[in-house]
């Protein structure tokens, strides 16, 4: 089969932006497909027919992606033309509202009254007046009754999408999203206005994006005459957040075109049969193609026996030399970044990394649960950003970056006194000696903000200066500060464990989550499964693969067409399977192996060599 069986496709996407017959679209694109690929050559197919016009109208091609490092990769592909604005989803639609102050007010303060009214309901039908839920609720109640008080006072929202937005009078993401979704739905103006700006309007990974934005976009397409474009890209078997449109494949207008990428260009072949057999339990659209010159590829299920005292990390490097082994590809054993492990929520690498105990304090901060997995948290920025790179640079003999980075951000040498300059610079010489000669294994965290707040080499924030000075025992019942609390905590770790930390959510690691590799791929694949150390209730592989009957609230919604646990699992399965170029192994620990063994077997996902089972 030759590389040129999705051209249709393309060329079918052509004629939708075309003057005379312009028409929107939903582009069906699996994994693997080169659905970027299509999405940048249709965006310099659209400013090769239009980009004279739009200039002159001063109008732009709106482009909607999922993520800040989507939204790079297409502006990248796209030479950072002014033609397209190419935005995450938040900050497209804060944008598009921000504007209008008295309308999100309004929205706010009515969507607040309908959560008070729900809280109400649940605190007046509630049995018992005095459990834990019952109190929660009085709480949430409290709070949301605060922020309706604060809010009629307010005369200016805020919001910014890569924050934390703690601010009285900052927006949420979640509130952003509503309240925009409901200004576009209500107000037709707001529909013209965006239609007049952006008259192609392109929405990456559109199967996740939240269901009440598509609901708006829809209308704005189904208002405005020809001159609005939207085109959707996605694939059903890889919506994995549950705000996502469930029907989205449903409510699609039928006189839109509905194209469909066959291709699989990622994937070996035996990895692409493997995906649609677990595809078209999801989507009929499931059934992909592999490119002719597609390797053979190797996929194995590792199935384990779990008891209380095994040794995971021993059992997944042993599965690794195992695959090194069965491929004849020593990549597989070789280096840390030349395979690819694919857990299920942050805890699990935390404990193979052995960050665990840093990692479980500081995710009990509310002010750092948005940007703590993004890498943002500012009072890390001392060890990640300036103590961490200041040692390597020196390990590395990089005297030209170390000094640098002292020039910037160093108090001893920001305004040299010319009579003390070689005083001070032998000073710095003296300190950068000593962190660089520190064995981070060893040093706490305790250890490490002291000698950078007694030598002045940088400026330690309030926050950690003053937990490096006490101990849980210090705070009083009065003490309310969460931030403070976690950095007591944490203050007699190793250093190492911020290090680790911070490579694992900068990618520097093998490990990344199930969920964080959507519209990744790479060369050697790990997936482990294990659901009693994740402690999900949104997925279950036990119940995937029958070890576990479906609950009563699985069997309720199957019963009424909403979508069970087993559904959700099955997608994210898809797509931690599509990771995989050539090799791909799967670990499941399981209390039933041999159970779960008749399920793949029964689905025929794998054969029986394909199967191994450990204890």
């Amino acid at each position: 089969m030759g590389h040129n069986i999705d051209e249709k496709v393309d060329l079918t996407l052509e004629a939708c932006i075309s003057p005379n017959s312009r028409k929107s679209f939903f582009l069906f694109a699996g994994a693997g497909s080169g659905k970027t690929h299509s999405l940048v050559g249709l965006l310099n197919k659209i400013k090769d027919k239009w980009e004279k016009q739009l200039n002159l109208e001063g109008r732009h091609i709106a482009v909607i992606t999922y993520t800040n490092a989507a939204t790079d990769e297409i502006l990248n592909r796209l030479d950072y033309s002014p033609l397209f604005h190419v935005s995450t989803i938040h900050s497209f639609v804060w944008e598009v509202i921000k504007h209008y102050q008295t309308d999100i007010k309004k929205c706010y303060i009515a969507f607040k009254e309908d959560e008070k009214a729900e809280i109400e309901l649940k605190l007046e039908k509630s049995k018992s007046k005095s459990g834990k839920n019952y109190n929660n609720n009085l709480e949430k109640l409290a709070a949301i009754n605060e922020k309706i008080i604060k809010a009629s006072d307010i005369n200016r929202f805020i919001y910014n999408p890569n924050g934390n937005n703690y601010e009285y009078n900052a927006l949420s993401h979640a509130d952003v999203i509503k309240i925009g979704a409901k200004m576009i739905v209500d107000n037709e103006l707001l529909q013209k206005i965006i239609a007049q700006q952006y008259p192609f309007f392109m929405i990456d990974e559109s199967q996740d994006t939240k269901k009440e934005l598509i609901a708006a976009f829809f209308e704005i397409e189904r208002n405005i005459d020809d001159n609005f474009t939207l085109g959707l890209f996605g694939d059903q078997k890889q919506r994995i957040y549950t705000d996502g449109e469930e029907r989205i494949v449903e409510i699609i207008p039928q006189e839109w075109e509905k194209p469909i990428k066959e291709m699989n260009y990622r994937c070996a072949k035996r990895i692409v049969e493997l995906s649609n057999k677990i595809g078209c339990q999801i989507d009929v659209h499931a059934k992909q193609i592999p490119r002719d010159n597609a390797p053979e590829g190797t996929v194995r299920l590792f199935l384990i026996n779990n008891k209380d005292d095994l040794n995971k990390i021993e059992l997944e490097s042993k599965v690794i030399q195992m695959m090194a082994d069965i491929t004849g590809d020593q990549m597989w054993n070789r280096d840390a970044t030349n395979v690819k492990i694919l857990i299920l929520e942050h805890m699990m690498a935390a404990r193979r990394l052995g960050f665990a105990e840093f990692f479980d304090a500081m995710h009990e901060v509310d002010k750092y649960k948005q940007t703590l997995l993004q890498g943002l948290v500012s009072d890390m920025d001392i060890f990640t950003r300036l103590v961490f790179p200041l040692v390597e640079n020196v390990l590395k003999n990089d005297n030209s970056s170390a000094l640098n980075l002292l020039k910037l951000y160093s108090p001893l040498l920001r305004e040299l006194p010319q009579n003390k300059a070689f005083q001070i610079l032998d000073k710095c010489k003296e300190v950068i000696d000593v962190l660089a000669n520190m064995d981070f294994n060893v040093i706490t965290i305790r250890e490490l903000i002291t000698y950078v707040c007694t030598t002045h080499i940088f400026v330690v924030p309030e926050i950690l200066e003053r937990a490096s000075k006490m101990v849980l025992n210090d705070l009083t019942e009065d003490d309310e500060d969460d931030i403070v609390c976690s950095w007591i905590k944490v203050m007699d770790l190793p250093v190492y464990q911020i290090k680790r930390f911070d490579d694992y959510v900068n990618r520097r690691t093998m490990f990344d989550t199930h969920q964080g590799v959507k519209g990744l791929e790479f060369d050697r694949v790990l997936v482990v499964i294990d659901d009693s150390e994740s402690r999900g209730f949104l997925f279950s592989y036990d119940k995937l693969l029958g070890v576990k009957p479906l609950s009563d609230g699985d069997i309720n919604n199957k019963e009424i067409g909403k979508e069970t646990s087993i559904e959700r699992t099955t997608r994210l399965f898809y797509v931690t399977c599509t990771r995989a170029r050539n090799s791909l192994a799967i670990v499941m620990y399981t209390n039933a192996p041999e159970t779960a063994k008749e399920t793949v077997l029964a689905n025929e996902w794998f054969i029986d060599d394909e199967i191994i089972i450990m204890s």
